[in-house]
């Protein structure tokens, strides 16, 4: 194999094949113009002249073969330029006749210099300037200054053309791949943004939405049977009171009225987010809301033992404070959908660690309620990007539900 790339496409074969018999006819034309010469004119019967025209001929005619065969084209056209020469001599008696395959000796070279690589790009420009060295000594008897002048411009200097047009279309080549696979990188780090994001979005929303719509299906059903359930005065015997029933309904209402409008405040902080509205820099929940998040969550029925410990707020970064009220929320709304109505929930700060522990009783009415694990998902992944751990599930007995989150604070 001379070739250091695969061969041509149909369009430069065709251009091979046109330049081929180009040379073909062009030596020809300057061959038979040296036979008619006056000197010359019997060389025609002579078959030494027809073979140097036939081996000729065929040497331009090779020209059209393919690229991968231009190192072995180029030896043979210095083997027939040298071969040549000897020939018209013995056939013309004239010395300097000075033709042959000078056109295709040309190409060969360029083609040597753009198509082979390496040890054989350096054979095939030796065997051209050897040829061509052989031919001039042969027609002048001597290697003058001239000769050697005429070997480099016939062999060298198309030989180089062809390797500066080959590096230059290779680096164009090189630089359209690295532009290729940098726009393919780009779209990929691109992809990955989205559905990273898009993660992250999902998270959000669920973390936000799940909890006020637990608090007002809890809300809603707590009305629901407040407005069914019959005074308890009727079974005493005293008149009845249709106050009482309306109240807690009443009550109820107010606590869905209360979560619906939170939810709403929610979903329009994070669409505006998505929206790239917000300016002020303190649309986000940080743990100085947690009062807030845990009271609703008691009005919801909850009751939560709360421990902090060490928190202060504003020394934490917001970022890890929007997730680790996220973290506490999912708690909180996991609680209240599987839970039997009771949640201890510590918070503490130390040794450079944020903690977060939860343990609540599970109802016995969880299974038929399992959620999806997006939340427990969100829980997992928060901590990961913080570069903390989490463990989640339920005790050896299969009795309570414990979560335990720690943050760390230096990598925040």
């Amino acid at each position: 194999m001379w070739l250091q790339s695969p061969d041509e496409n149909r369009e430069l074969r065709r251009q091979s094949l046109l330049i081929a018999g180009l040379c073909a006819v062009s030596d020809m034309i300057l061959l038979g113009l040296a036979l008619s010469a006056g000197d010359a004119t019997d060389a025609l019967s002579s078959p030494l002249t027809w073979i140097a025209v036939g081996v000729v001929l065929l040497a331009d005619l090779a020209l059209a073969l393919p690229a991968r065969t231009a190192g072995g084209v180029a030896v043979l056209h210095g083997v027939v330029r040298c071969a040549s020469a000897a020939l018209l001599w013995q056939a013309t008696g004239i010395q300097d006749i000075g033709t042959g395959n000078s056109t295709g000796l040309a190409v060969a070279g360029y083609r040597a210099g753009a198509w082979t690589a390496g040890r054989r790009s350096w054979v095939a420009l030796s065997a051209l300037a050897l040829g061509m060295t052989g031919a001039q000594l042969i027609q002048d008897g001597e290697i003058t200054l001239g000769a050697v002048f005429t070997t480099v411009t016939n062999t060298v200097l198309p030989w180089l053309i062809g390797r500066h047009t080959t590096g230059r279309a290779g680096y164009i080549e090189q630089v359209e791949r690295a532009a290729a696979d940098h726009q393919r990188e780009t779209e990929e780090r691109t992809m990955k943004a989205l559905v990273t994001e898009r993660g992250a979005i999902a998270r959000d929303l669920h973390d936000t939405i799940s909890h006020h719509v637990s608090a007002i299906g809890i809300h809603a059903a707590a009305g629901r049977l407040a407005l069914a359930a019959p005074d308890p005065a009727v079974d005493t015997g005293a008149p009845a009171s249709p106050r009482r029933p309306r109240e807690a309904a009443t009550r109820a209402l107010h606590q869905v009225e209360t979560s619906s409008q939170a939810a709403m405040t929610d979903l329009r902080r994070m669409l505006d987010l998505l929206a790239g509205e917000s300016s002020d820099g303190v649309r986000q929940p940080g743990l100085a809301e947690l009062g807030a998040l845990v009271d609703g969550s008691r009005r919801a029925g909850l009751d939560v033992a709360l421990d902090v410990q060490g928190l202060r707020p504003s020394e934490l970064p917001q970022s890890l404070q929007l997730s680790a009220y996220r973290i506490i929320q999912e708690i909180l709304t996991n609680a209240l959908r599987h839970g039997d109505g009771d949640l201890a929930l510590s918070i503490q700060r130390r040794d450079g660690m944020l903690s977060i522990r939860a343990v609540n009783a599970i109802s016995v009415s969880a299974t038929s309620t399992a959620g999806s694990g997006h939340g427990l998902d969100g829980i997992r992944r928060r901590a990961e990007v913080f570069g903390g751990n989490c463990s989640i599930g339920p005790d050896l007995r299969a009795r309570t539900w414990q979560t335990h989150v720690e943050l760390p604070l230096e990598t925040s």
